[in-house]
């Protein structure tokens, strides 16, 4: 197996775990009316300003094929590849502050352009309206730099909309992404995945009991949730890229990503999966904030380029 584990221990990750346990104490997903989400939107992505926290990097908003993104690029180095990042948040929360901040360490360690998709949230929007803008961005990148490469990302939810992506142009028989990089995706609103594997460890304070069911009801509407595009779980592995991916192995998700890593290795495909312990879901989008994710940022830019040379 491709799955390495490793433990994150520094000062600044325990700092950053028990300032996220405050915050998402007064959050709970699994109970939560229209006036609850408008105020966990509010605490936990702000007014939706955009501020550059690094130097050298530079973030617009933009329109890319109808929708709304937001393009951070380095000011210095580039490589003419660009990554389409997709942002978690189970489909009824917008981008958060450090999803920006982590497209800013991307565009520094990578040298590509970071397009994330702002992309129309539930319960406004059902299935399949985040999954066609989402294929309209990458198609508009496509457009715009017909030789440049691109990257897949995504967390949480975005990590289940990356890897439905992927799976709807191989079946157009559009050109592919170079690779994927996933943080913690959700792969299953059917219920069909198993996720009890770690649940007498489970120490989630995002992802509880409870979201699941409340999801489904927002996100998928009429549509079945059996279906690839809804449930990438439920989708063919073996059409996939090389995958990078990053979870916690005491979060609710961990399931999904180990039955990812799982199934492309019974494919013969590339993968590399790291479960860094007592941090938390989607910790990898991190960045370089933390000595721990600064390592895995660097090995993400590193997969990149070995992606890239594969390809050749």
């Amino acid at each position: 197996m491709s799955v390495e584990t490793r433990k994150a221990d520094s000062l600044i990750m325990k700092l950053v775990v028990k300032k996220l346990q405050k915050r998402y104490s007064t959050v709970d997903f699994g109970n939560m009316d229209m006036e609850g989400l408008m105020r966990a939107r509010r605490l936990l992505c702000g007014d939706g300003s955009i501020r550059n926290s690094r130097r050298g990097v530079l973030t617009k908003k933009k329109l890319f094929g109808g929708v709304p993104v937001e393009v951070t690029s380095s000011l210095h180095g580039k490589t003419g590849d660009t990554i389409v990042y997709i942002h978690g948040g189970a489909f009824v929360l917008g981008i958060f502050p450090h999803h920006r901040k982590y497209a800013e360490a991307l565009a520094l360690e990578t040298g590509c352009t970071v397009v994330m998709v702002d992309y129309s949230l539930s319960p406004e929007h059902k299935f399949p309206k985040a999954l066609n803008e989402c294929e309209a961005v990458y198609n508009h990148v496509k457009k715009l730099a017909p030789q440049g490469r691109i990257i897949l990302a995504g967390d949480s939810a975005g990590g289940g909309l990356s890897l439905s992506l992927a799976m709807r142009l191989h079946k157009k028989n559009s050109e592919p992404p170079l690779c994927l990089i996933l943080h913690s995706p959700f792969t299953d609103l059917s219920g069909s995945l198993d996720r009890s594997i770690n649940e007498d460890i489970n120490t989630d304070f995002i992802i509880r009991k409870g979201l699941k069911g409340t999801v489904n009801e927002v996100y998928t509407g009429s549509a079945d949730p059996s279906s690839w595009e809804v449930s990438p779980y439920w989708g063919d592995y073996s059409v996939l890229p090389p995958v990078f991916i990053t979870c916690d192995p005491r979060e609710t998700l961990y399931a999904d990503s180990l039955d990812i890593e799982t199934r492309l290795e019974r494919c013969g495909r590339t993968v590399r999966m790291i479960a860094l312990e007592g941090t938390f879901h989607t910790a990898g989008t991190l960045g370089t904030l933390t000595p721990e994710t600064k390592r895995i940022t660097g090995e993400i830019a590193g997969f990149i380029c070995e992606s890239g040379s594969a390809a050749k």
